[in-house]
């Protein structure tokens, strides 16, 4: 059964890369198996602190399958208002990337991520009326992790927007002029559209229709 892998999508992805398709289809596990294949701290960002505070437990870690699957301990720590993602496999905590809640993001607008590369935003379409300006927190965090990047020439900080095949009413995607696009996409059966700034995709799996039988 074929699932749902970004690292084979991976010359697709850019500054803002939007993917929105069915629960379960790999989505997340590849994301985030992508950014430990790359050996660099990556940032894990989801909407609120309730949420990043469940996935620091043993019930709600996104990295527990991947650890299932490759022998690997991989755990999340509170620390202050960020969070701190550590390899534990052979024992003492090896840093390897950061976590984050985009509701509280304004109070580290003076961080320094400059180590950081990619920023995996996770389930960032909310089926609740999402009580932030979220479209301004996320433009926000991404000025503060990205800095003048291109201004010193290097790439820009690429984020991968996660989410379930929900709904399209989402300040981010209204905020970059996104639904209009998704819509049409839908409409023509078109599974990808990008430019030099942006890709969207909306992936089919095997695993949607095996899920649905």
């Amino acid at each position: 059964m074929e699932w749902y892998d970004i690292r084979s999508r991976a010359d697709k992805l850019r500054a803002i890369s939007i993917i929105i398709g069915g629960r379960g289809i790999g989505k997340t596990y590849s994301s985030l198996s992508y950014m430990l294949s790359l050996g660099k701290p990556f940032l894990y960002l989801r909407n609120t602190a309730v949420q990043m505070d469940e996935c620091c437990s043993a019930f709600g870690n996104p990295f527990k399958r991947i650890g299932l699957d490759t022998g690997r301990t991989i755990t999340m720590k509170a620390d202050k208002r960020h969070y701190m993602i550590y390899d534990e496999t052979d024992g003492a905590p090896e840093l390897i990337g950061y976590g984050a809640a985009l509701s509280t993001f304004q109070n580290l607008r003076g961080v320094d991520l400059s180590d950081v590369e990619y920023c995996v935003f996770d389930e960032f379409i909310e089926r609740e009326k999402i009580r932030f300006d979220q479209f301004s927190a996320f433009a926000n965090m991404y000025e503060t992790i990205n800095r003048n990047r291109e201004l010193l020439g290097e790439q820009p900080l690429y984020t991968i927007l996660l989410s379930n095949a929900q709904k399209l009413d989402n300040p981010i995607l209204a905020g970059y002029g996104f639904i209009g696009r998704i819509e049409k996409m839908m409409q023509t059966g078109r599974r990808l559209e990008k430019s030099k700034e942006y890709s969207i995709e909306l992936p089919e799996s095997e695993v949607s229709e095996a899920k649905a039988e």
